[in-house]
């Protein structure tokens, strides 16, 4: 669509597990994806699948702009810093912007419900830096 939001892959997906040490035997063991992050404070690690796309594998909570606890909480498109204010104008235009919020050193995020009520974040980080 060439009037959409340039997305260019999905940065993150973040699922909750019910046991996180089984869920990491899984990904990392099985699959063999890396771990590359481990959170002790929420209870969750990362994983990266493929160069462009972590996996945050979390116990049951709310998550940031209030990504509902559930088998999913929520995900993360991958845009381009060039395109992020067109894309927090776009959400805001349709009425479905929900929040914003800047990481030190991570890029900025913007974030909406979907009609299920999954938060989509759009982001700007490219977590491909994780394998370097």
């Amino acid at each position: 669509m060439a009037d959409g939001i340039p997305v260019t892959g999905v940065s993150e997906l973040v699922l909750e597990v019910v046991d996180l040490a089984a869920a990491e035997e899984f990904y990392a063991g099985v699959l063999g994806l890396p771990v590359v992050d481990r959170w002790k404070d929420r209870e969750a690690i990362w994983v990266m699948a493929g160069e462009r796309t972590r996996i945050g594998l979390w116990r049951p909570q709310v998550g940031l702009a209030g990504g509902r606890g559930a088998i999913h909480v929520h995900f993360a498109l991958h845009i381009a810093d060039a395109d992020y204010d067109a894309a927090v104008a776009r959400l805001r235009e349709r009425g479905v912007f929900k929040a914003e919020h800047s990481f030190p050193g991570a890029g900025r995020a913007v974030y909406a419900d979907d009609p299920d009520g999954n938060v989509v974040e759009l982001w700007t980080w490219d977590v491909a830096g994780h394998l370097s």
